[in-house]
């Protein structure tokens, strides 16, 4: 209730319920008229039942005006109260990046590139940002989603800043918006051949993207990325039609224009088979500390790559591990929970796992985390919000560690 604010009608103004003369207002504007059983605000720490049948009998013409003085002074005393105790924290959304969810990519607050602080920012999907010392990378590229899904925030439209993109696969869900947002920011694209060349055919030029099969050392500024070539997850057979189904049984159908729009979106990728054991791409970040990240937008079968990859870089700082691809908690912790046990991490960060709308749902994450928490005690988690910023330390006694964090 956030934000809860008590009014009183204009003098014994009746409202639509007759005798009713107290409404809750939220910011925005939204309010309605409190009844009889319903609870006000009367002071600090305390909520006091509102008797409004009582008032109700209070009309003009009552003696009671010592009441009416009364009903006045709770009024006032609720109004004070609501708002001192419920009204939401300020936050320093326009200068503290750990404390804003505008992402940097579209503007956001960056840290001093002294700072050994990297901010973490989970845009949906398998979509990351991660900022560190002025740099901006961005793992995958899927903001204008189709429709009907959760709102993100900001749409691929505002994304003008970016040192580097790196694409995961060439699925529509994962690169969709490429072309747009490496012509607004002017970044190389890292991708494996089959993701590259869909982004080229998409309108992507050729001399700004860089071609990927795994084994490779890239440097960006201070930072160094070492490149594996993975597998992506694995559907069972009829998954996405089932799903699409249980759509069906919930939802009305798109209407004519959510059609188009998501069949639009569909188009911006590939869907060939090549992506499976050739085009899905992990990534390894080494920072001058010595931090290492590692991002992996898809949950499949450990590759050779993987183990090599595993073994130069060691246990890493943190490791984004996608989560998806089976509707069934069981059967995808058994496809992730191997990934995020061959690098590591002190911090896991999950990601894709939330609603593709008419084709997967959101799959509930408590499971994996409760086996990480079980199995591997050394590993922290934490699953956050859309654009929540996640403050890590990446040198000293902290390395590893969130050191702030907002939903």
């Amino acid at each position: 209730m956030g934000g809860l604010i008590l009014q009183r009608r204009n003098k014994m103004a009746y409202g639509k319920h007759a005798g009713s003369w107290l409404a809750w207002e939220r910011p925005g504007g939204l309010s309605r008229v409190l009844t009889r059983n319903d609870v006000v605000p009367a002071k600090a720490a305390t909520h006091t039942p509102c008797p409004l049948d009582k008032l109700r009998r209070m009309g003009p013409g009552s003696t009671a005006g010592t009441t009416r003085r009364s009903a006045s002074i709770l009024s006032a005393i609720g109004i004070a109260s609501a708002i001192f105790l419920l009204s939401p924290p300020a936050h320093a959304a326009d200068t503290d990046p750990c404390d804003s969810l505008m992402p940097a990519a579209i503007g956001g607050p960056l840290l001093p590139k002294t700072s050994e602080t990297a901010v973490f920012r989970w845009l949906a999907n398998a979509n990351y940002e991660i900022d560190y010392r002025g740099q901006i990378f961005l793992f995958d590229t899927y903001y204008d989603r189709k429709a009907r899904n959760r709102p993100l925030g900001f749409s691929a439209e505002q994304v003008k800043r970016a040192s580097v993109i790196f694409l995961g696969h060439g699925h529509f869900d994962h690169m969709s918006d490429t072309v747009p947002v490496a012509a607004q920011t002017q970044a190389p694209v890292v991708g494996a051949p089959i993701t590259i060349a869909t982004a080229v055919a998409m309108g992507l030029p050729a001399k700004q993207a860089i071609t990927v099969t795994g084994g490779e050392t890239l440097h960006f500024g201070d930072v160094t990325v070492d490149v594996a070539l993975a597998h992506h997850s694995e559907p069972a057979a009829g998954i996405q039609e089932a799903l699409a189904n249980l759509y069906k049984v919930e939802l009305p159908p798109d209407a004519p224009d959510q059609a188009v729009l998501s069949a639009a979106v569909r188009a911006r990728g590939t869907f060939s088979p090549d992506v499976l054991d050739k085009g899905t791409i992990a990534y390894a970040l080494t920072f001058p500390s010595g931090f290492k990240v590692l991002m992996l937008d898809s949950a499949g079968p450990i590759t050779e790559g993987d183990r090599k990859l595993a073994e130069k870089i060691g246990p890493v700082d943190v490791a984004s591990i996608a989560y998806q691809a089976h509707a069934i908690a069981e059967r995808q912790v058994g496809e992730t929970f191997p990934l995020v046990q061959l690098f590591r991490p002190k911090l896991y960060l999950p990601s894709h796992h939330d609603a593709s709308f008419g084709s997967w749902i959101d799959l509930g994450i408590e499971p994996l985390l409760e086996k990480i928490r079980d199995e591997m005690p050394d590993t922290r988690f934490l699953a956050p919000l859309y654009r929540s910023p996640i403050c890590v330390a990446t040198s000293g006694a902290q390395r590893g560690t969130v050191t702030k964090f907002r939903y």
